[in-house]
């Protein structure tokens, strides 16, 4: 036995929604989510090395509420992705967050290819 199935477009009348207004706009949050304790001063056990120094710099630096630091490069360590939430980048705008990162981490942006930054400020 077969089954055929027809797809018809849905209607507002078909629905019986008529008597509701669809909204005209879409409402997006940008709040960030709270982070309410500090991340541990020890790097986790799963990071490679040069992970673990990466995520002590940032950390001794920024006392960051969420700090990922994530070797991209297949675990050569030439490319990296880093996340900081930090009170520190308070009141700054990205540039200036992602210059004090930079700085941070001077010595060991010199040996990278690359670096793929993501900051923002703890509220």
């Amino acid at each position: 036995m077969t089954f055929l199935r027809t797809l018809a477009p849905v209607t507002r009348a078909a629905c019986n929604v008529s008597s509701y207004p669809l909204p005209s706009t879409r409402f997006l949050s940008t709040s960030l989510p709270r982070f309410n304790s500090i991340v541990p001063s020890t790097p986790p056990a799963s990071l490679n090395e040069g992970e673990k120094h990466i995520y002590s710099k940032l950390f001794e630096k920024f006392q960051p509420r969420k700090l990922i630091v994530e070797d991209i490069s297949g675990g050569c360590g030439s490319m990296y992705q880093v996340e900081v939430v930090s009170p520190s980048f308070k009141d700054l705008s990205m540039v200036k967050q992602h210059r004090l990162v930079n700085e941070a981490l001077k010595e060991e942006i010199k040996g990278m290819h690359g670096i793929r930054l993501t900051t923002k400020a703890a509220v």
